[in-house]
């Protein structure tokens, strides 16, 4: 599990350190594109905070050897929700003595919602504030039901692992927008870039044709469950102060679920924000910034240590 940072000069220890969860596709590039204004990171160091953002095993720098490194049919789906509380949990406890801090701040991303939340219901003293921008909780979608499976009866079909080309980034994106306004929502240039910062991590993604990155299929099945309706993290727990956002256009995470997240949020300093225009991928999209200054407001505002 490999972390990366970002800090500007004059970052100060007034405000805690900021850890930042990717979801099941990209890891942590998704946050720090090489482009100007396009880096979550970037935006949140430079409010004054030090930030850090994590990879998970079997992501970007943590690709790491073993089971990705064998055929995907060998093993079951790698990096579960499991195995990512694991590498947060460990991320965190690094980061806390590098800081000699008592608490940080948490933000998380699509399947970094569930592992975040996770995390920071089991952990609420090391938690002083909580982002889930994209939550996913336990709404039903019949046609994710039984998807891992072949038939009846049958073993997982899922492998450790699938591989992510540049078209599968734009035909999942272009899932959640309206046809033929793409361009509202993003610029051409954005998703041949992110497949560029991810596959840089895989040394085997440009011998295969088309060019692919290694993904693991952890985060896929956990997916599987949550959208067939089941809970991988308990709200009840979450007792810190809690931003809940999404874009409006997002769906996977869905106006309905993040409503009934919130009303079992018990923390009394709670708060939903839907942006629009924005898909799934808003951090990356033309009105990112509205997200990043959400973001940084929130993280910011009436800090206490308490």
């Amino acid at each position: 599990m490999r972390v990366r940072r970002k800090q500007r000069v004059g970052a100060t220890a007034r405000h805690p350190p900021v850890v930042v969860v990717h979801g099941a596709t990209f890891c942590s590039a998704l946050f720090d594109l090489p482009l100007a204004e396009y880096s979550l990171l970037s935006a949140l160091a430079d409010a004054g905070r030090v930030v850090y953002a994590i990879d998970i095993r079997g992501y970007g720098a943590s690709l790491g050897p073993g089971v990705m490194d064998e055929a995907p049919d060998r093993h079951p789906p790698f990096a579960d929700a499991a195995a990512a509380v694991e590498d947060i949990a460990t991320a965190v406890t690094f980061i806390l003595g590098q800081h000699g801090a008592r608490k940080l701040d948490l933000v998380g991303f699509s399947w970094g919602t569930i592992t975040s939340a996770r995390f920071a219901g089991e952990n609420p003293d090391k938690v002083a504030r909580l982002v889930l921008y994209a939550p996913l909780y336990s709404h039903t979608r019949p046609i994710w039901v039984g998807a891992e499976k072949n038939a009846p009866g049958e073993q997982p079909r899922l492998g450790a692992y699938r591989l992510i080309s540049e078209a599968g980034i734009v035909a999942r994106w272009d899932a959640d927008l309206p046809a033929g306004q793409a361009s509202r929502f993003r610029d051409d240039t954005i998703a041949p870039m992110l497949f560029d910062a991810v596959a840089a991590f895989d040394p085997r993604a440009q011998s295969r044709s088309p060019p692919a990155f290694r993904c693991p299929n952890g985060a896929l099945k956990d997916l599987v469950q949550v959208l067939a309706g089941q809970r991988l993290f308990e709200p009840a727990k979450l007792t810190m102060p809690v931003l809940l956002v999404r874009g409006e256009h997002d769906l996977t995470s869905i106006d309905a679920d993040v409503r009934r997240l919130l009303s079992l949020i018990p923390s009394p300093v709670k708060h939903y924000k839907m942006i629009t225009p924005g898909s799934h991928f808003l951090c990356i999209e033309r009105n990112r910034e509205v997200l990043y200054e959400e973001l940084t407001k929130f993280l910011n505002d009436r800090w206490s240590d308490q």
